[in-house]
């Protein structure tokens, strides 16, 4: 009798090789949002987010769900499962086919030894080991569903904002995030930009050095972003021990990183001018392919770096409106 060996799908290797295939093809995921001009009209329409909390997704997911969003071209970031549609009254159309995402469900459990027996520790309680299973979770984009409600579609055109209102304000909240985030940033004639953790420097061209004011900003969004690694703050791998050289692997991982936060900041300010890196592409891929949980935990430290920088700004503006309101 002929049997067949069912093998449990593995999450995290599946969810790798969607993201190796995009950077093989020469489509870096996180870059992919800013080239249809409806998404980069307004910070609402960039984020990916829950249809009906209104969440942001964060981490992996918002790879997955902006490439997604850049294959069926849609204009909606609002995305929402079939059983949340049903309860609206609404449904996923037929021969839709839902976008898998991740949930990370954490499990505290108390270690045991090879015989099963709980590990105490030098006070006699049981040690707790710390992990987390992930789970696959299904969603739609609210454009693969009909009969919900139209509140829930976002109208947006680009037409009905002032630009250069718009740009002031964003630049601004950059300046505050720089103070919030008690960061030196120097501005020379240069041929390059870089982080300097020794000093805790950004190092930036001349804004003229740049087609636009957007691409200035958005290179330094992204060194920022490497800045929140420093030992005063994030205290991550890549800037803090010494060993991220061009070319190793420590390097291309930060890089990842920094491209990553950098974006998602970027989508948070509703900036349009992400910097593209397409010379570190192999080096990423490399990574990917060696560790099939990289992009996961990536993914998860430029989340931290882009909450850290927005903390950085509501801090910074809070303190402001305080010293205005009392003057």
């Amino acid at each position: 009798m002929n049997t067949q060996i069912q093998h449990k799908p593995d999450l995290y290797q599946e969810i790798t090789d969607r993201i190796i295939k995009c950077l093989e093809d020469g489509t870096v995921p996180w870059l992919k949002p800013w080239t249809t001009p409806d998404a980069a009209s307004c910070f609402a329409t960039v984020l990916p987010r829950n249809a009906v909390s209104g969440r942001l997704y964060s981490g992996v997911n918002i790879l997955l769900l902006w490439i997604a969003a850049a294959e069926h071209e849609y204009k909606q970031c609002k995305w929402i499962t079939a059983q949340a549609a049903n309860k609206l009254g609404g449904h996923v159309r037929k021969g839709e086919k839902a976008t898998i995402i991740v949930n990370y469900n954490p499990i505290d459990r108390e270690k045991c030894d090879d015989d099963g027996n709980p590990i105490l520790d030098e006070d006699g309680n049981p040690e707790m080991e710390h992990f987390a299973v992930l789970r696959r979770h299904p969603l739609f984009n609210i454009e693969q569903c009909d009969g919900l409600p139209n509140s829930m579609y976002d109208t947006v055109s680009a037409e009905n904002a002032d630009a250069e209102t718009v740009q002031y304000t964003l630049f601004a909240e950059i300046r505050q995030m720089i103070k919030g985030m008690d960061l030196e940033v120097k501005i020379m004639p240069s041929n390059r930009a870089f982080y300097r953790p020794g000093e805790d420097k950004v190092v930036m061209p001349e804004m003229k050095q740049f087609n636009s004011e957007a691409r200035f900003y958005g290179t330094l969004l992204h060194e920022m972003t490497h800045a929140t690694g420093h030992l005063k703050r994030l205290n991550r791998e890549g800037i803090t021990s010494g060993k991220a050289k061009f070319g190793n692997q420590v390097y291309a991982f930060e890089e990842l990183v920094a491209e990553m936060g950098g974006a998602f900041v970027c989508a948070h300010l509703g900036f349009n001018e992400v910097p593209q890196n397409a010379a570190y592409i192999e080096s990423w891929i490399k990574v990917l392919k060696e560790d099939k949980r990289a992009i996961f935990k990536a993914s998860g430290f430029a989340r931290n770096a882009c909450e850290y920088m927005m903390d950085a700004l509501n801090v910074q503006q809070q303190y402001e409106k305080h010293f205005s309101d009392a003057e």
